[in-house]
């Protein structure tokens, strides 16, 4: 396909990603003087598929594909997106919903995961952009908060910090458990519910 058409294009990803409140990125593949896009928008109904193929892939198991499932089905996802190339899936990152019991009454905020990636699109870059185009997505629409269960190494980037979630009681609570505020509206403290499905997932 020619330079200049199709979603492909640097320009034309980035009117597709737009229009569906989502990103686009580009790296430079082997082959010389050509940029590889990938679009990242919200998931469609239509994705489901899909969606499940590359949570398997990349936990190499069924048990993530089941989790977003669950939560879907709750009605416990807040915010879901896809990262594509050339219309095949290769990334995907879900923010589900999350209850603090505080003495003042239950406070919102919500937990990044799963983060998947396909196997063959690793290390390029494209789980760090659903990150971040996630947050941009969460602090416009007003959440306050945000949890992750993961390696500190990784997540200290977007700044996730395992002292913000130390004074949250949770059952997860740990020095992998991180937690990152995104206005100063967040509650400081309580106990941190997450949905049915992660006692499912074990």
């Amino acid at each position: 396909m020619p330079r200049g058409r199709g979603a492909d294009h640097p320009g034309a990803a980035r009117r597709q990603a737009a229009d569906e409140g989502g990103g686009v990125f580009a790296w430079r593949a082997a082959r010389a003087g050509y940029a590889s896009v990938v679009i990242i928008r919200p998931e469609r109904a239509e994705d489901a598929g899909t969606i499940g193929g590359v949570l398997a892939a990349a936990f190499a198991g069924p048990a993530e594909a089941r989790l977003v499932r669950q939560l879907r089905a709750d009605g416990d996802l807040i915010l879901a997106l896809i990262a594509e190339q050339n219309g095949v899936a290769c990334g995907y990152l879900a923010f589900p919903r999350l209850v603090i019991e505080t003495p003042d009454g239950n406070a919102n905020a919500c937990s990044l995961a799963p983060l998947a990636v396909a196997p063959e699109w690793q290390r390029r870059g494209i789980g760090t952009a659903l990150v971040r185009d996630g947050l941009r997505l969460l602090a416009g629409r007003n959440e306050t908060l945000v949890f992750v269960l993961g390696d500190p190494r990784y997540y200290a980037r977007f700044g996730f910090d395992a002292a913000a979630a130390r004074p949250f009681e949770c059952a997860y609570a740990g020095t992998h458990l991180m937690a990152l505020r995104l206005n100063g509206n967040a509650p400081g403290e309580g106990t941190l519910c997450y949905p049915a499905a992660f006692a499912e997932l074990g």
